[in-house]
């Protein structure tokens, strides 16, 4: 059953097309990992999915919540509001209030979203800190986190609100690299958890492990996908082989 729905989606910066057409359905459960050079449209298509990039064109359906490209109205802003709630988006920069603690960080969005009371929202918050290995720290402030840690809040913020997706941009390109490792395992358990997830990441190990499908884009189009088996064993087009043979430095 597809959760996710992208038909015909473009977008333009002025004369630059960085994204020409995608078509893509994920399905429930389902972990696509999106990969290819800087400047592809990775990031691109994954901020347009909840309008934090307005679309120039096509249709992205998530959930029951379908919007259109277009013009900007009242109706069309609550439903884009719809659309977010189905997500929870995990930044590269982590975006965490530096003047809340980790547990007020998590608390946010149910409280200021769903309206709930700080009781509520604190039930949600705990164990969710304690799921990510962060049940010692709920009282730290971000600048007394590693940023490691502080990703880790910001994956827990995320899944506050019970989202049916969650979506990362490149969660761990800003990480020293002894701490990629305890992000990508938190990712790894939500995957085996059965969580629908779309990950722009560099990481290909975590491609080769954790991916139902691996998406190579290049040029703004998906040049090829399929199971990672497929992708980094034997990949069908010649851009996919370039770009696989200068990452893995062969």
């Amino acid at each position: 059953m597809s959760i996710i729905q992208i038909k015909n989606l473009k977008k333009k910066f002025g004369d630059n097309e960085v994204l020409r057409g995608i078509d893509l359905s994920v399905n429930k459960s389902e972990v696509v990992v999106l990969m290819g050079p800087s400047g592809s449209g990775k990031s691109t298509l994954l901020r347009c999915l909840t309008f934090l990039e307005e679309p120039t064109d096509g249709v992205i359906q998530i959930g029951n919540h379908e919007v259109a490209a277009g013009e900007i109205n009242r109706a069309r802003k609550n439903e884009i509001r719809e659309l977010r709630k189905t997500t929870g988006f995990v930044f590269q920069s982590f975006n965490l209030f530096n003047h809340k603690t980790a547990i007020e960080n998590v608390m946010e969005g149910p409280i200021v979203v769903q309206g709930k009371s700080k009781e509520e929202a604190m039930k949600i918050a705990k164990p969710l800190l304690e799921k990510v290995g962060l049940g010692e720290r709920c009282d730290h402030y971000p600048s007394q986190l590693s940023g490691g840690q502080q990703q880790r809040v910001a994956i827990a913020r995320a899944l506050s609100m019970n989202p049916l997706v969650m979506l990362y941009d490149e969660p761990t390109s800003a990480l020293d690299p002894e701490l990629v490792r305890e992000v990508l395992q938190v990712m790894k358990d939500l995957a085996q958890e059965g969580m629908t997830m779309v990950v722009v990441t560099h990481e290909m190990g975590f491609a080769r492990e954790v991916a139902d499908r691996v998406i190579f884009m290049d040029g703004g189009v998906i040049v090829e996908q399929g199971t990672s088996e497929e992708i980094f064993g034997q990949p069908k087009e010649e851009r996919t082989k370039r770009f696989l043979s200068m990452v893995s430095g062969e």
